[in-house]
């Protein structure tokens, strides 16, 4: 019912009653409305612009079935986000993880992700169950998280398509948090692997006021918004290559594999597509690995991208 698409083409309206049946013997599926039970009553659902807990824009991709508010501290959405922002990808601050997440945007304490650079001592012994001991090493790791740069700090800020590879890409190119927020879909796209979708995205969440003047708090609180700019390599073993990662390798995270290929003047994109040259596949890849076969590119694991950088 997230759908609007499926709920225009069945015809489901707000008031309707309801088949529902079990898909696959097990999840909940509205299959359509029983006509008869209509009184008149019953009204057209349509999508809103915004949304309706904070009243930001909302993103729909034409070709997609979601919507999703652009506002990254959106109520609704806060405790994953503050997840998201402290699990290991990203700034990795140890002892915020799912249940102190959750306490802290419940209390009020986190109403942002900002407000995690805020906490002290005294508003940390207002949550259950945390000792001492733990405040102490909560709050270093979140003053240690400062230092982590630009790459990292995208990867948390949950904008979408961007994970850890395309962070690195952007940080890379950019150099600086400023020069993203400053620049336009071409400029995006004039980055390796930044596509119109990557970058429409980006350009959404820097367009929306009150994520700009959450890392206008970020700044403040001493985080760095810089990364070393890259210098594009024309030359190299991997010169003039693509390559999609996918999975688990067994040495090498996603982060450190991109660094490689990068540095060997080859270029990583998120996504599999005719142009792609090389999909390095770990454990448990997913269904760009079944892309890749399907295209017939080659496939390589871990040892064999070793080998192709020499």
């Amino acid at each position: 019912m997230h759908n609007a698409e499926y709920i225009r083409a069945n015809d489901i309206r707000i008031g309707d009653v309801v088949t529902i049946t079990r898909a696959g013997d097990v999840i909940p599926r509205v299959v359509g409305p029983i006509a008869s039970e209509r009184n008149g009553k019953e009204r057209v659902f349509t999508m809103p612009d915004v949304c309706p807990v904070c009243g930001s824009a909302v993103d729909h991709p034409p070709d997609e079935a979601m919507s999703r508010c652009t506002n990254a501290t959106c109520p609704a959405q806060l405790s994953d986000r503050v997840r998201h922002f402290a699990s290991r990808g990203a700034l990795d601050i140890e002892g915020l993880g799912d249940v102190m997440a959750e306490q802290l945007t419940e209390l009020g304490l986190v109403r942002d992700i900002a407000d995690i650079y805020a906490l002290d001592a005294a508003a940390l012994r207002t949550v259950p169950r945390t000792g001492e001991k733990s405040i102490a090493n909560l709050l270093a790791a979140i003053e240690g998280s400062k230092r982590r740069g630009l790459a990292r700090l995208l990867a948390g800020l949950g904008i979408r398509f961007v994970g850890e590879q395309t962070a690195q890409i952007l940080a890379g190119d950019f150099g600086s948090i400023d020069a993203l927020e400053a620049a336009t879909l071409d400029d995006l796209q004039a980055s390796d692997g930044i596509g119109p979708e990557v970058a429409t995205s980006v350009r959404l969440f820097f367009d929306q006021p009150a994520n700009r003047a959450m890392i206008e708090r970020l700044r403040g609180y001493g985080l760095d918004t810089t990364a070393p700019k890259r210098e594009r390599k024309t030359d190299g073993p991997l010169a003039g290559k693509t390559f999609v990662l996918t999975g688990t390798l067994p040495t090498l995270t996603r982060e450190a594999a991109s660094e490689l290929i990068i540095a060997a003047g080859g270029k990583v994109t998120n996504a599999v597509s005719k142009k792609t040259d090389y999909v390095i596949a770990g454990g448990e890849a997913g269904s760009k690995l079944t892309k890749a076969q399907t295209l017939e590119i080659p496939i390589l694991d871990e040892n064999g991208f070793r080998k192709l950088l020499g």
